[in-house]
């Protein structure tokens, strides 16, 4: 008899990222131009000042089910003001 099959969790190997690791958010006020991209791509993670129009971090460890829209909005960050930590 044939034992079943386990499934595993998402990409393995050394190029795949584990979604269940800790992120950090870094973000650097002065470089940001408030363009707004990282508050319209992520909105449950960044928003943008009132004051000054630039990014605000509402979570600076987002859980990894936003990781992937996290990634996008720091890649589309034309000024390049997110930073991100991953192990």
């Amino acid at each position: 008899m044939k034992s079943p099959a386990v499934a595993t969790p998402g990409p393995v190997g050394p190029g795949a990222r584990s979604e269940r690791k800790p992120m950090e958010l870094r973000v650097d006020r002065e470089r940001c131009i408030g363009a707004g991209m990282c508050a319209l791509i992520a909105p449950a993670v960044f928003d943008q000042d009132e004051a000054d129009g630039r990014v605000r971090v509402l979570d600076p460890t987002p859980s990894a089910p936003h990781h992937p829209t996290v990634r996008e909005a720091a890649h589309s960050c034309p000024a390049a003001a997110i930073g991100l930590l991953e192990p």
